[in-house]
């Protein structure tokens, strides 16, 4: 059954408060849930998939889907520099990026991989984000490295 965001079912408690964290919103930690009598859930499925929609692997964020999350999961799955891909497109690509170039992790990205966003997110972003605009745009031969 799909279940949509903020949506509850009669049966189900209300694990996410009155105002669920919205995808492109600032990630913070959630409260603590007020009992721990209902099932358990878990933030979002991560998944990473290859052009011909092929998934390589998957991971479950309990918390949130924040970038260091999502970082630490790509480490994971591509372990050497020749197994990485050259580019990785996911939504929040200039969140990951940023979060990449302030923790140090990015040194060893750059070598192989370049962070981008999807078109709906760059048309949203591009104009506000000078990040996004210049270092993850989805654009063919815009290399902003």
């Amino acid at each position: 059954m799909l279940q949509r965001p903020g949506e509850n079912n009669p049966w189900e408690p209300n694990c996410r408060g009155p105002n669920p964290q919205q995808h492109d919103d600032p990630n913070a930690e959630p409260g603590p849930a007020p009992n721990y009598f209902h099932a358990g859930r878990f933030y979002c499925v991560e998944t990473i998939c290859v052009p011909c929609v092929v998934v390589v692997a998957w991971t479950k964020f309990d918390k949130s889907e924040s970038p260091t999350n999502i970082l630490n999961f790509l480490g994971k799955v591509y372990l050497t520099e020749e197994s990485r891909p050259d580019y990785i497109c996911i939504d929040k690509g200039c969140q990951v990026f940023a979060t990449a170039v302030a923790n140090g992790s990015w040194d060893i990205w750059k070598k192989t991989t370049r962070f981008i966003v999807d078109a709906y997110h760059y048309i949203n972003h591009r104009v506000l984000d000078f990040l996004c605009q210049k270092y993850c745009n989805p654009s063919p031969g815009s290399y902003g490295i």
